[in-house]
């Protein structure tokens, strides 16, 4: 008690003494950041090895790594195609921890390059920020300087919002000072200058005090680097920004006031959790090349009556996890994700956390559900793959609740049921009803997905026992499962998480049954061009009004046959290229028809019909799940040849044949789709062709029967 009374009078004399007051954060420099991001921007976040290296960031901009400058800049190259051919200018890329922007034509794009053994590059568009504070200095009489910056998980640096003055109070407590009085405190000429010396002699005695207060000290074995000093008290030991790996670890206590020990174990790639150590001992392997995947801390005896051991990672993909403490795991399990760096700090037994303690621990996610039953009510959950429901009992689903749990990733599990009298039902997200209860009408069929991050790493797969099939196939991410038109109940269901692109393979007609003379099909028509873009243009004619003319008119056709029919465009508007297909997939039309008018040389000929392609340099931006799976693409160029084929047969034009191209409106369409070319606009007499009324009216017939002629095939 007297040290502590010794200490406080201490600090009063200095503080009087120093030229300004105790103030709120005081940042040592200007704020640093990238002007024009916004939340709704996203960035590429590029590992570079060294050599050429290829980005493709749209249809027509590719961006080539060519080289290293020097330590802090690669060399290199945009290309942009046009009409009139590539323009390439020569750029140089910045590396650093921050995030940098890069001006191309129009607009910018954002990046952060970390050197690396091996290639690789990915689009970060899920952005979640939090402080990272780095230790500068660390003093004997309880001051310290610190500095606070904004970044991603990935540890790429949004803004540096400076420095940071703390000291300690009698209670061994930090609170923020002013850069004046930081320099005060630690300026043996100033104190000398500034405080007689009874106080430099009560300054000693307080920093005895500090000197006998518990700290802990650690070491980690990284990757390559072998063994790294000691470091202590929340300082950082490991890497970031460096796709290193932790291997082991030592934790000892200095200065313990009480007794007891600090105990600790590690869960080691394909070892798991091994057997607790203490006091400076090693936790993990070294010379196996395996990661630590998480860890637990605690103190033990007295130590742990007195203090909380708070404790964070940096793990791999996730950036920095909540503060664990006292024996709580921290880190990942079932993920396969290393731990790439480690702060451990002593706390007063019940003192404030150092940050967030959320989400310290992530493991293996799992799908939970459960099932309304006819006469039983809601059943128990069950989850990952288990059966809810009945089977042999001839009792309906009336309604069901689906969640994730303890998911790593951000992102939601999205469904909606098709229910008697009632069709498909409003999406409903994480544990939210979808169906009815009380009102005796069955769930017939189910759609389920995953939204946000988890979607990029994990494929939901459900399957339905249906009245008179028994169990159907499989579906999966946003496919049907169950029946529709065929008054069938669903009895029971099974749901599960599979890594992304491990699962089999599915297949609709397997998974959901359509009653086949009751169908009412939907057609999505899609006038090309329009507006501000009128397509191609020549001798009076434009591109954008043959489209539509042609598609009003096919339009009328497939009304008349008792189809639903809707349009991208019904008069001369602008409509975004990813707006079409992304209206066709939320009304979820049965095809994707895209109308469009050649143009070339003038002696090109004839009418053509596209379907997708897959091009890895092309990839999809909207419709990842789906753009190239086989059932899809089968059932397009099904639809093209069959358009093509009454087409030519309406018109006697020359037939250009049926091909395959990564155009983006049939790429990014959920569903069967084909883009038809139906003349050159460029050739006089084609031209004079597609002027015409009667003309026009040939294709479009040729068209509708194409369409009508494709649905007809499928029953």
């Amino acid at each position: 008690m007297e040290k502590r009374k010794l200490f406080t009078l201490l600090m009063t004399v200095l503080l009087l003494l120093s030229s300004s007051l105790l103030n709120s954060r005081h940042v040592g420099h200007a704020d640093e950041k990238v002007e024009s991001f916004d939340e709704t921007s996203s960035y590429y976040l590029i590992h570079y090895d060294d050599g050429e290296q290829e980005i493709v960031l749209d249809e027509n901009t590719s961006l080539h790594l060519l080289g290293w400058n020097d330590s802090s800049t690669v060399d290199a190259r945009i290309d942009l195609q046009s009409d009139t051919g590539t323009e390439s200018i020569l750029t140089t890329l910045t590396v650093s921890d921050m995030l940098n922007e890069l001006q191309i034509s129009n607009h910018s794009i954002f990046y952060r390059i970390v050197e690396s053994d091996v290639f690789n590059y990915k689009l970060v568009d899920s952005i979640q920020l939090q402080e990272q504070v780095t230790i500068l200095e660390e003093n004997e009489n309880g001051t310290s300087k610190e500095e606070i910056k904004l970044v991603d998980t990935y540890g790429t640096v949004f803004q540096d919002l400076g420095l940071v003055y703390y000291s300690t109070d009698e209670n061994y407590k930090k609170y923020e000072i002013s850069k004046e009085d930081y320099d005060v405190l630690n300026n043996e000429v100033a104190s000398i200058n500034q405080v007689s010396n009874s106080s430099v002699q009560l300054f000693s005695a307080a920093t005895i005090s500090l000197r006998e207060q518990a700290s802990v000290s650690y070491s980690t074995h990284v990757q390559s680097y072998g063994w790294q000093d000691f470091v202590k008290d929340g300082q950082l030991s490991g890497t970031t920004g460096e796709s290193k790996r932790l291997e082991a670890i030592k934790i000892k206590l200095d200065n313990a006031p009480y007794s007891g020990n600090i105990v600790y174990t590690t869960h080691v790639q394909s070892y798991g959790w091994l057997d607790s150590v203490q006091n400076g001992e090693l936790s993990g392997t070294t010379g196996e090349s395996k990661r630590l995947e998480a860890i637990k801390i605690n103190l033990t005896g007295e130590m742990a009556k007195h203090y909380d051991v708070y404790y964070r990672v940096h793990a791999q993909s996730f950036g920095w996890l909540g503060w664990a403490k006292n024996g709580q795991p921290a880190g990942t399990e079932g993920l396969a994700k290393r731990l790439e760096a480690i702060e451990i700090v002593l706390v007063d037994k019940g003192g404030k956390a150092p940050g967030s303690t959320e989400n310290p621990f992530l493991s293996t996610p799992s799908v939970s559900y459960s099932a309304h039953v006819q006469t039983y009510g809601w059943l128990n959950f069950v989850k990952d793959g288990q059966l809810s429901g009945t089977t042999g009992e001839s009792k309906r689903l009336e309604a069901i609740k689906v969640k994730l749990e303890n998911s790593p990733y951000s992102g939601n599990i999205v469904y909606t049921t098709h229910v008697q009298s009632y069709g498909w039902l409003n999406e409903v997200a994480n544990g939210a009803i979808s169906g009815t209860s009380g009102e005796s009408k069955r769930v017939e069929a189910i759609q389920i997905k995953l939204t946000g991050d988890i979607a990029n790493h994990y494929d939901v797969y459900y399957r339905v026992h249906a009245q008179s099939f028994g169990w159907l196939g499989w579906a999966k991410n946003g496919m049907k499962a169950g029946s529709e038109g065929l008054s069938k109940r669903l009895e029971a269901i099974e749901i599960k998480l599979v890594e992304k692109g491990k699962g089999p393979a599915v297949d609709s007609n397997k998974a959901f049954k359509l009653a086949p003379s009751k169908k009412t099909y939907s057609v999505y028509l899609d006038p090309g061009h329009g507006g501000s873009d009128p397509g191609a243009v020549a001798g009076g004619l434009k591109e954008a009004d043959i489209n539509l003319d042609i598609a009003k008119k096919v339009e009328s056709l497939l009304k008349q046959r008792g189809y639903t029919v809707y349009m991208s465009r019904t008069g001369n508007t602008t409509v975004g290229l990813y707006d079409r297909p992304a209206e066709a997939n939320r009304l979820n039309t049965d095809i994707f028809v895209s109308i469009h008018t050649n143009s070339g040389s003038s002696s090109a000929r004839g009418i053509e019909s596209y379907y997708y392609k897959y091009k890895p340099e092309y990839p999809p931006k909207i419709n990842k799940e789906l753009h190239n799976d086989p059932v899809r693409v089968a059932q397009s160029i099904k639809l093209a040849e069959s358009v093509q084929k009454h087409m030519i047969k309406g018109t006697g034009a020359p037939n250009r044949g049926v091909k395959g191209a990564a155009f983006a409106v049939t790429r990014e369409s959920i569903m069967p789709a084909t883009l038809i070319e139906v003349g050159f606009i460029s050739n006089p007499s084609e031209r004079s062709q597609l002027a015409t009324d009667s003309y026009r009216a040939k294709i479009a017939r040729g068209i509708a029967d194409g369409i009508d002629a494709y649905f007809k095939s499928l029953n």
